[in-house]
């Protein structure tokens, strides 16, 4: 009898590191395929954000196309002398009517600091502030910016 359960012994011993094993490279499997699909995961979710990306650069570049097209058919002459003079007319006609509507803005505020009894330096200094630096800096950019571009382009 102690020779059958020490067979019995041995054979399971034997069998222990062979169990063992299997477990582990079970366990290892399943921790594998867990990688797997989260790198599966990982890689559609960056198809998915390149697909967007780059659907976002086809329609960037779609309403680009649209914005030169309208432009260029803005610019085109129509070949009726008056009609061109009018388009060519109205960019400088606005911008001298908000500049003139600006510098009265100016001149009424000044008025209403005097009355106050404000003549001094700092009546004139408080007119002038970071704002107004900045929309005369878009004009003048505006106007003659474009033009030194145009130069550099050849269309000037």
């Amino acid at each position: 009898m102690l020779a059958l359960l020490g067979s019995m012994l041995g054979l399971l011993g034997s069998l222990a590191p062979r169990l063992i094993q299997f477990f582990e490279q079970k366990q290892n499997h399943a921790q594998e395929l867990e990688m797997l699909k989260v790198q599966g995961a990982f890689q559609l979710q960056m198809i998915e954000k390149g697909h967007t990306a780059k659907m976002a650069e086809i329609n960037a570049m779609a309403d680009m196309r649209t914005e030169l097209a309208a432009f260029a058919a803005a610019n085109r002459p129509t070949g009726i002398k008056w009609v061109d003079a009018f388009n060519g007319f109205m960019r400088p006609f606005l911008t001298l009517c908000f500049f003139g509507l600006y510098a009265a803005v100016k001149a009424a505020q000044f008025f209403v600091l005097a009355q106050d009894g404000g003549m001094g330096a700092n009546t004139v200094l408080s007119l002038w502030s970071n704002e107004d630096w900045a929309v005369w800096a878009a004009i003048v950019t505006f106007w003659f910016g474009n033009r030194t571009f145009n130069k550099e382009r050849g269309r000037g």
